[in-house]
């Protein structure tokens, strides 16, 4: 059976700082929202889904973090940072695991400038970064336009969501989505069980960044960027509407918690 694919589009956030925003003049932090009331759905899914010990984890520590911002034009500076964000990333999910009992294992990952296979399929111009569970690994590639204007929290922000997939993994929740996915009936049906699972994804590189907002640092005004540009332009059939991707990616950074991110027991209406 073909495992289904795990992806995030890598430059989606990045056209709207090619576009022209990216030297805004930088601002005080936003006073975050809260995290806001989830409405409980009765979705019958299996409780490794709904009670998962990954989320009673615990807030996260602060994760020092600090690689060197990728310098333009430079394929290895890109990828150098992808690199120290990736070990950033794991060291605070081995943290959570240890919390929990588990033992955690880092992913593999594969950063390209050429070549689009992969055991999970293809990386693309729109998804330039999946994650396959077959092999465990995180499959990334840097097209001419992420080396010529690299945009740091982007890269960061895609890191983390791949790697949420792995947690997802290594934390028992994708073979029971895979499950549902392939006993589901309608295409509707498989769509909305595939936005719960990216948002979550979504949700925990959240939690992430919340964990190194001030040693990365997460810049704010790339950050309101990012969320105001996916709220209007990142939706699609296998992620879910933008303004629920950014709703699920706030709520991981504002609560800096796995707990935040149980996608499996809210309405459909707030993963559509």
């Amino acid at each position: 059976m073909r495992t289904p694919l795990i992806a995030v589009g890598l430059g989606l956030s990045a056209v709207l700082f090619i576009a022209g925003t990216a030297q805004a003049q930088p601002q005080a932090a936003p006073a975050l929202a809260p995290v806001a009331q989830v409405q409980v759905a009765q979705a019958g899914f299996p409780t490794v889904l709904t009670k998962n010990k990954i989320y009673r984890s615990g807030a996260v520590d602060p994760v020092a973090c600090s690689p060197a911002e990728p310098r333009a034009g430079s394929a290895a500076a890109v990828k150098s940072y992808m690199l120290k964000v990736y070990r950033c990333v794991n060291q605070m999910w081995a943290r959570q695991f240890k919390a929990v009992g588990w033992t955690y294992r880092v992913p593999k990952v594969v950063i390209r400038t050429s070549g689009t296979k992969t055991v999970c399929g293809k990386l693309t111009k729109t998804y330039r970064a999946h994650y396959c569970s077959q092999n465990q690994t995180i499959y990334a590639i840097l097209l001419s336009d992420d080396v010529k204007e690299p945009f740091p929290l982007v890269l960061a922000k895609t890191m983390a969501h791949e790697i949420g997939h792995h947690v997802q993994q290594r934390a028992g929740i994708l073979m029971p989505y895979y499950n549902l996915s392939w006993k589901a009936r309608t295409r509707t049906a498989k769509n909305l069980l595939s936005h719960r699972v990216e948002q979550q994804a979504e949700c925990f590189a959240g939690v992430f960044l919340s964990a190194v907002q001030d040693s990365l640092p997460v810049d704010f005004v790339e950050w309101d960027h990012i969320n105001t540009w996916a709220a209007e332009h990142a939706s699609d059939t296998l992620h879910g509407k933008g303004r629920n991707q950014v709703f699920w990616l706030e709520r991981g950074f504002d609560a800096g918690s796995p707990a935040a991110c149980n996608t499996w027991v809210v309405s459909n209406a707030r993963v559509a």
